[in-house]
């Protein structure tokens, strides 16, 4: 998620044309974070056979993304520190400063203050890439979210693996949006990505969703039973009436999300609303 986001912020900047470098600072070894943020001289170690610029000097005039910030070591804080003080880099072994011109976007899945209290991670760091905050919801609160990406996701992996994948059955899309999600869009891209590769049709249905999210359903369902408001002995009126309040509240109030959980138009949602006085 924190990928598409800064990939999104990007693509509406000025500086869309130039590179966008995801870097997950997590998967790289730290004996080589220097080497690959900053670059590296001829003969700056053992099999370092010509000089290579670093991930910064890629993102020239562009937007570097470095996820995981709080795996960065101690050396490596300071480095980037330096580099957002000066805008300059100075490859491993190397003799002079390279002026970079790069938007740094970080972030990180673990709560930064409490990294600075347990002394892993450096306050003047944080404060000076605390220029802009942005608090990424879990992907479980953002319901419009769930959908876009599900479609994303279908029609990327459908070109990929050249599967004429036309449609996702409503069952599946209820169930899509009723998980928790708790791997976030990760979890969601593998889900999407593995129903693709089993679908046999050109519509993803629910039987190609693992287990667990089919079970979630049921679990959710009983839930759902012990406190419904729906209960026998009300009229058919009051039924419907509370019905759609309960579909717009699982959908923090989407109406064309409501209206196709429904089944109906969204005109004839917006006549039901009238009728049943919850405009």
């Amino acid at each position: 998620g924190k990928d598409l986001v800064a990939a999104a912020i990007h693509k509406r900047s000025a500086r869309k044309n130039f590179p966008y470098v995801p870097v997950n600072m997590g998967a790289i070894a730290s004996e080589l974070v220097a080497s690959e943020l900053f670059g590296h001289e001829k003969g700056a170690y053992t099999g370092a056979s010509e000089a290579r610029p670093g991930l910064f000097e890629q993102a020239q005039n562009g937007t570097i993304f470095l996820d995981e910030i709080t795996t960065m070591d101690e050396k490596t804080q300071i480095s980037l520190l330096r580099v957002l003080e000066t805008k300059t880099v100075r490859r491993v072994r190397g003799e002079k400063d390279t002026h970079v011109n790069v938007r740094v976007i970080a972030a990180s899945n673990e709560n930064i203050e409490d990294a600075i209290k347990a002394g892993r991670f450096r306050e003047d760091l944080y404060y000076r890439l605390d220029v802009f905050r942005i608090q990424l919801p879990p992907l479980r609160e953002r319901q419009g979210a769930i959908s876009l990406l599900t479609d994303h996701f279908v029609a990327r992996f459908g070109d990929a693996y050249r599967k004429n994948i036309r449609a996702v059955s409503r069952e599946t899309y209820r169930l899509i949006r009723q998980y928790p999600w708790p791997g976030n869009v990760r979890e969601l891209k593998n889900v999407i990505q593995r129903a693709v590769l089993l679908a046999k049709s050109p519509e993803l249905t629910p039987e190609l969703l693992p287990q667990r999210i089919r079970d979630a359903d049921v679990s959710e369902n009983n839930r759902r039973t012990d406190c419904s408001p729906i209960r026998l002995g009300m009229r058919l009126g009051d039924v419907e009436r509370e019905y759609i309040r309960m579909t717009l509240s699982s959908v923090n109030g989407n109406k064309v999300q409501a209206a196709s959980l429904l089944g109906i138009s969204r005109r004839a949602l917006y006549n039901k609303l009238r009728r049943s006085n919850l405009m």
